[in-house]
C-alpha cells in the first residue's frame, strides 16, 4: 500500500476556465482528484478518482518497472480498506512547472511526514489536452521513497552531512 499513495495523488485533469492559468487548473484537479482518493468508500468511487487519467497512462518506476492504469487501478483498491480518516495521502510541492507546444510537465516532491521525519520522492507527470480536459499520460518516479529530512536536518541535499 505504501507505493499506491504517492501514484495517486498526481494524476489528475480537467478542463480549463476561462481567465484560468494551466498551472492553477492542473494543481485545483490535482486537490479534487486527492478528495476524491480520499473519500472513496467503493470501487466505483475509487475508480472515479482516475477517471481524469487518459486510458494510455503509463508509469515508469525507479527499478524500471513499468505500470498501467488498469495495473494502477487495481492495486489502488486497497486503499478501500483502509478508513477514509487515515489514509496516508502525501504531500505534492512543485519544483518546476513547463508548459510546452503540446504537453505540461510538473516535476515535484511527493512526501509524507511520520513524526520527525519526512519520505518521499521526486517525480515527473506529464500532462496533455484533450477533448474531456487536461489528462496525465506519464509519471516518472526517479527514485524509491527515502527519508529526506531527519529531525529538521535534510538527508538528500548534495554535500550536506
Amino acid at each position: 500500500m505504501r507505493g499506491v499513495a504517492p501514484i495517486l495523488m498526481p494524476m489528475c485533469g480537467g478542463l480549463l476556465a476561462a481567465g484560468e492559468s494551466v498551472e492553477k487548473t492542473i494543481e485545483d484537479l490535482c486537490a479534487s482528484s486527492q478528495g476524491a482518493l480520499r473519500t472513496a468508500r467503493t470501487r466505483p468511487e475509487l475508480t472515479a478518482a482516475f477517471d481524469t487519467f487518459a486510458p494510455e497512462w503509463v508509469g515508469n518506476m525507479p527499478a524500471g518497472e513499468t505500470l498501467t492504469l488498469a495495473g494502477l487501478q487495481k492495486e489502488a483498491e486497497a486503499v478501500i480498506a483502509i478508513p477514509p480518516e487515515t489514509r496516508p495521502l502525501p504531500k505534492m510541492d512543485i519544483v518546476v512547472f513547463r508548459q510546452t507546444g503540446w504537453n505540461v510537465l510538473v516535476v515535484y516532491w511527493n512526501s509524507r511526514r511520520a513524526s520527525t521525519q519526512v519520505a518521499g520522492s521526486l517525480y515527473r507527470d506529464t500532462w496533455v489536452p484533450t477533448p474531456r480536459g487536461w489528462r496525465g499520460i506519464r509519471q516518472e518516479k526517479f527514485f524509491p521513497d527515502r527519508p529526506l529530512l531527519e529531525d529538521g536536518k535534510p538527508m538528500i541535499l548534495p554535500g550536506v552531512e
